[in-house]
């Protein structure tokens, strides 16, 4: 297996809401997502109209990161194919994106 090399990595910061949102206009070949260990509460990553699951099936539910949780390497052309949702209105994402 070859491993690629990226030439750009930029690091940002996305404000939560409990309403869901869509990430900011970030051309990528990837990204990591890391919900900071100051966060309250669980942030959810999906697709447009992303939900917190609720014990039902859906298919908006997101992809929980708890406090301090670190997501995989995500191959994606750009943040905003992605949307979050919080908890709480105070908690952040970061993100580390590979062009």
């Amino acid at each position: 297996m070859r491993l690629q090399v990226f030439k750009t990595i930029l690091t940002g910061e996305v404000k939560g809401g409990t309403t869901a949102a869509r990430l900011p206009d970030v051309p990528c070949s990837g990204v990591i997502f890391k919900a900071p260990s100051t966060n309250a509460t669980s942030i959810f990553l999906g697709v447009e109209g992303v939900t917190k699951p609720n014990g039902t099936t859906s298919t908006t539910a997101g992809f929980e990161l708890d406090a301090g949780d670190e997501s995989q390497f995500i191959p994606v052309d750009n943040l905003n194919k992605l949307w979050m949702i919080t908890d709480v209105n105070a908690d952040d994402l970061l993100y580390m994106v590979f062009r």
